[in-house]
């Protein structure tokens, strides 16, 4: 009898690598619809995802913030064009709340009063609430920033500020917490709005980069700038804010790759950019102080890369940095909503994919995100063209499957062929709808070979396969394997284990 191999792959707190014989298998090759942050020793499944919207088609919502309606009471409003055939921005609303109509709870959205532009083509990329002013504000024609009132006491301002030429590019605003004003982004340019004062150029920067994404960085605003050839560095400036000295505090090289996203977490300013060539590549890098460093590379095996396969739509909640993305992993779309964070301030930052839209449905484009609490709306085109929004399931549903997939194992030797004796997929007593699944691609195979689906033993903490269970074929002899566990109907994964002969068949 040959040498016994055994593997328990019981920690997954490193999250995804695009190197599959890594050898540390805290990491995974995909992490998908589950939440891999929380726990370091277990894979909690999210909800599913249910329609978000009724009217999809028509009013394309494609960005979100909360501002305040009225007295005390905030709510959710979105921003999208007029209908089908006029792009003129429309605001719509939505409650906070559950159990009542155009809530959290169902699909619906109330219409505020004055909520629609008279004129231009909207456009999306900006939408952010001012409190101090009581207003939203967006762009419109790419040249002129409006102002709608969510209360709906005053009627619609289709020219809060005129930026005096058409912008190229446009980047979300937002309000720095230490002086309390808004800024927002246009080109290589920055706007602000100090309490309803407008300074169209505050800050301008060199005319070969323009401005992606900001976020602060303690008392200063962190502005991440791409080339506009595509060609070369990026670069993230760190402001003052102070608009009398055109002296910018702190220039920082952010290397090859157009930076598209940018925010702080835990202190250090966390970028995501795409680099481009033979092998189209996602490349992520933190900052706090000294270099921008990378900490992960994911590759993309699309052989073509567009800014809408990585929009420039971010969230930061629970110091946890969420972000759109559709790259190819494994010859398989990994389409939906990242997270990039970790589990302990020890611990280095991991990226998973946190959530599908639709319920892990292929989906044609990815537009935009927000998260209110435990609910999160997608908004995407479909592979026919049409649109739609998904939002989080207000019941524990969990009928969208949550995949892990391991690196390649191969006993420290790809050489040597295996006979795979066992494997077992442990996890917490399974509930009454709970169903996991064990599959394995060996060798040069491309696709998944079944050796047990749909166990559903309720209260069940593990099971264990000797042979393919559908057919009682033997498992496979290998030289490397990979295992994908997966979980529907709220199974938590806690471990996976398997055991293997090392045959003696080299020739010498």
């Amino acid at each position: 009898m040959g040498k016994i191999y055994e593997k328990i792959i019981n920690r997954f707190d490193g999250g995804m690598i695009s190197d599959p014989r890594a050898a540390n298998f805290r990491y995974a090759r995909v992490i998908k619809n589950f939440d891999a942050h929380t726990y370091p020793k277990k894979l909690v499944p999210s909800r599913s995802s249910e329609a978000g919207d009724t009217i999809t088609d028509s009013s394309i919502k494609r960005n979100y913030c909360i501002a305040l309606r009225t007295g005390t009471t905030y709510k959710l409003f979105a921003l999208s064009r007029k209908d089908d055939t006029a792009t003129t921005a429309k605001v719509t609303m939505k409650s906070l709340t559950t159990g009542g109509t155009s809530d959290m709870s169902d699909s619906g959205w109330d219409t505020p009063a004055n909520n629609e532009s008279s004129s231009g083509a909207t456009d999306f990329e900006v939408f952010v609430y001012y409190k101090r002013t009581g207003l939203i504000y967006g762009v419109r024609s790419k040249r002129y920033i409006w102002a709608f009132d969510p209360t709906s006491a005053a009627a619609w301002d289709d020219t809060s500020l005129d930026l005096g030429s058409t912008a190229t590019y446009l980047a979300q605003g937002l309000v720095h917490s230490k002086d309390d004003i808004l800024y927002i982004p246009y080109d290589n340019k920055i706007a602000k709005n100090n309490n309803g004062a407008w300074t169209a150029a505050a800050l301008t920067l060199p005319t070969h980069l323009y401005i992606t994404s900001i976020c602060e960085y303690g008392d200063y605003l962190a502005i991440a700038c791409a080339p506009v050839s595509g060609v070369g560095k990026s670069v993230v400036y760190l402001w003052d804010r102070n608009s009398t000295d055109a002296l910018l505090s702190e220039s920082i090289d952010w290397g090859e790759g157009n930076l598209r996203v940018l925010e702080e977490i835990e202190g250090r300013l966390i970028g995501i950019s795409w680099v481009g060539g033979f092998t189209q590549k996602i490349v992520f890098r933190e900052y706090a102080g000294g270099k921008a460093k990378v900490f992960k590379v994911l590759i993309d095996e699309n052989t073509t890369f567009s800014d809408g396969k990585l929009p420039i739509a971010k969230q930061k909640k629970d110091n946890f940095l969420y972000f759109l993305m559709d790259i190819k992993i494994g010859g398989t779309a990994q389409q939906g909503l990242w997270k990039v964070g970790r589990v302990s301030p020890d611990k280095p930052f991991s990226v998973v994919l946190d959530k599908t839209p639709n319920n892990d449905t292929a989906v044609g484009n990815l537009l935009n995100f927000f998260i209110y609490k435990d609910y999160t709306f997608i908004s995407y085109t479909n592979t026919d063209g049409t649109y739609g929004v998904s939002k989080t399931n207000d019941q524990a549903v969990y009928n969208v499957n949550a995949y892990y997939e391991t690196l390649i194992i191969n006993a420290d030797d790809s050489s040597k062929v295996k006979k795979l004796l066992g494997a077992s997929v442990m996890f917490e007593p399974l509930p009454s709808a709970g169903k996991v699944a064990l599959k394995y691609k060996k060798d040069e195979e491309t696709s998944w070979t079944t050796i047990f689906e749909n166990f559903t033993t309720d209260d069940a903490l593990s099971h264990s396969a000797v042979n393919i269970e559908s057919s009682g074929d033997n498992l496979p002899e290998f030289e490397e394997i990979q295992f994908q566990v997966i979980s529907r109907g709220g199974a938590v994964i806690t471990g996976l284990k398997l055991k293997a002969e090392v045959l003696d068949k080299d020739i010498y």
